[in-house]
């Protein structure tokens, strides 16, 4: 019945909502590191100590970022190339070109570099996940091994040195599925979708995988049959693979396992991880309008959980909620059960509503124990927060209800305490035992939202919160909500730093001291130069000049437009060089094609490739902040949107004290 005139039914075209978590060792564990002894000078730094980590959801359990430190180098990405940075020397050092894509991330463990990218493949679905390892163990790293694997990257974690990668692989589009040109040929291409599945192999539905450059759909399977896991219910077209990595250690594509469902969302702690991802459901009935309320009213979301406490991952279990999550901080387990918050959704508006639910591992299932409901009545949850037995939920329509959730009793869940303001907190930091530090959005009376705000909540009264300080700008907005390791809580100095962009008018970081129970500004830093004149490059720029000739009708490709534009900047860059200051430089393929028309006309000299740039109005944002002893480094690059790794970075350095700006570092 899943296979129809249209090949795969996909479940319709509704996607999960999102929120966010962490565990009860993170206070206790940042307050150890603020109390901790001063390493010796000989030392190696000490993470919380001498320098900031990735700001990560549970406490042991490191998660793949644009930008790592071992406070004593920083590694990240710029145009393509992972850059070793050396803190003392505030240089770069070294560099080296690494695999084709977007979305990069990476892990580091001493000497060994995890990158991870999201690239494109020609075959299967399109999408393939490039892995390198990288020694760092000098100036100037190298590529020691790649490992190119059909499917999307989803998200990474690292236990103890060990990453597990996940992937999602859609196999539909390795069938040759026919489609109906009207409503009588649906039997016809019905019936020859049925034959393409009946007569499909294992290799028409699981991922494969070549070492090197190849293309990975000449490779190998990923992950044999036998490791391959189908949840007792069916949760839609696609396979999820989780391949366990050592950091420091040789790629052995045999450490995966998978379960054939798909995945969305990814929730670990250090000894169990979690896929989740909205479940399947009939699009026939999403698209009848007497029934899709209902359907609505009854999205379940599944998750899947795999043993993690062993080298390779294990597949153990699977369940499904009621709801849909917001995102990975939407999970927590502890003490062995899965706490679950879950946004029942009406497309009304007025009959949503949110619920905590317990789930224990019952065999291959994930059973529900416990619940609590009504959260939220007519709203949706904007940000989550577990601490131990408390679970902190913030949902928003038009105020901002702040839940505290008692889980101790995981079969009786309560809710304990309630507290209504203005606009709402898209992502919840705790930062002792009795206070959490909220980053979002205010709002005025009606909902609209007016600008960005830090709200600190006492939660010492678990069944009267408090909102007792706030911070605002106005007109303002942070990514925080949608990116957690955009946020920085410097324990020792109790520091918060947050990206901020205020419209029209100033984008960079906000530095804040929270200090018994005030939240004071104590500056800014940006990545304005004062006196940058547009047009900065390490590129050889061409213009007219260049030329055979600049009568457009001589003219036999598209670059010869593009150069005689003056709106343009049209450069010619050697490996390594990317970029004009004033311009946006996008790269992808079609680049690729300009490159082969400039090598027609005789342009190029060496390995030189073609960008195009146009003039970019955008700010230069800072999406990353760190710590290194009594210096403040942050990421960051022109543009809009998310970073990752292919636009060309900017590393700024600040006194932690005065916010004095050390260095500017061009990537």
């Amino acid at each position: 019945a899943r296979v129809g005139p249209w090949g795969f039914d996909q479940g319709g075209w509704f996607g999960p909502v999102g929120a966010r978590l962490e565990s009860d060792d993170m206070a206790v564990a940042e307050e150890a590191m603020a109390d901790a002894e001063p390493a010796a000078p000989s030392a190696a730094p000490v993470e919380g100590v001498d320098f900031s980590g990735t700001n990560v959801q549970e406490a042991g359990v490191d998660e793949a970022d644009i930008v790592k430190t071992d406070g004593r180098r920083i590694f990240t990405l710029s145009s393509g190339r992972l850059v070793v940075v050396d803190a003392a020397g505030r240089r770069s050092v070294g560099s080296v070109t690494v695999a084709e894509g977007w979305g990069r991330e990476l892990f580091i463990d001493g000497d060994s570099l995890l990158l991870i990218t999201r690239s494109h493949s020609d075959a299967g679905d399109r999408s393939e996940t490039v892995l390198q390892r990288i020694d760092v163990s000098g100036d100037a790293p190298r590529i020691i091994e790649t490992l190119n694997v059909q499917g999307n990257y989803i998200s990474a974690r690292s236990v103890g040195g060990t990453a597990r990668v996940i992937m999602r692989y859609d196999p539909q589009w390795n069938f040759p599925f026919v489609f109906p040109q009207n409503e009588s040929a649906e039997d016809v291409a019905e019936a020859a979708n049925r034959a393409a599945v009946l007569n499909s192999t294992l290799d028409d539905w699981l991922p494969h995988y070549t070492f090197g450059s190849a293309d990975s759909s000449t490779g190998s399977l990923m992950v044999p049959c036998d490791d391959v896991h189908a949840p007792s219910v069916f949760s839609g077209f696609g396979v999820t693979t989780v391949i366990s990595v050592p950091i420091g250690g040789d790629f052995d594509p045999s450490s995966s396992t998978a379960v054939m469902a798909p995945g969305d969302t990814v929730y670990a702690s250090t000894g169990s991880l979690y896929v989740a991802t909205t479940r399947w459901v009939d699009p026939d009935i999403l698209d009848d309008e007497d029934q899709r309320q209902d359907a609505w009213l009854q999205r379940r979301t599944n998750i899947h959980r795999f043993d993690i406490s062993d080298a390779e991952a294990t597949y153990e279990s699977s369940g499904e909620v009621l709801g849909l999550i917001r995102n990975q901080f939407s999970l927590s387990e502890h003490n062995g059960y899965l706490r679950v918050v879950t946004t029942i959704v009406d497309l009304q508006g007025d009959d949503s509503e949110s619920q905590v639910r317990v789930l224990s591992t019952n065999g291959s299932v994930l059973t529900e124990v416990g619940t609590v409901g009504d959260i939220g009545r007519g709203e949706h949850v904007q940000s989550v927060r577990f601490v131990g037995d408390i679970g902190y939920v913030v949902t928003f329509r038009q105020i901002d209800p702040f839940y505290t959730i008692d889980l101790s009793d995981p079969t009786d869940p309560r809710i304990l305490g309630e507290l209504k303001i203005p606009g709402f907190s898209s992502y919840l930091h705790p930062i002792s035992d009795t206070l959490v530090l909220g980053v979002g959005s205010d709002a005025d009376p009606e909902g609209r939202v007016t600008g960005a705000k830090v709200s600190l909540f006492d939660v010492s009264d678990l069944t009267e919160p408090l909102e007792v300080a706030v911070w605002t700008a106005p007109d303002g907005w942070n990514d925080v909500g949608w990116d957690h390791r955009a946020f920085l809580w410097w324990a020792p100095e109790e520091l918060a730093v947050i990206p901020v962009t205020v419209w029209n008018e100033w984008s960079g970081a906000v530095v804040l001291r929270v200090a018994d129970g005030t939240i004071t500004e104590v500056g800014r830093v940006d990545h304005e130069i004062a006196g940058e004149e547009p047009g900065r490059t390490d590129c050889r720029k061409l213009t007219a000049a260049d030329l055979a000739s600049t009568e457009m009708e001589d003219f036999t490709t598209e670059l010869e437009y593009f150069i005689s534009d003056d709106y343009n900047a049209v450069l010619a860059c050697e490996p390594g060089e990317a970029g004009i200051t004033g311009f946006e430089c996008p790269r992808d393929s079609w680049m690729d094609m300009l490159t082969d028309e400039a090598e027609s006309l005789g342009l190029l000299r060496g390995e030189e490739s073609i960008s195009i740039c146009w003039p970019s109005d955008s700010p230069n944002v800072i999406v990353r902040s760190i710590v290194i002893g009594d210096e403040l480094w942050t990421l960051g690059f022109k543009g809009w949107g998310s970073f990752d790794g292919q636009a060309p970075a900017r590393l700024h350095v600040n006194d932690l004290q005065t916010l004095a700006r050390l260095a500017a570092l061009e990537l």
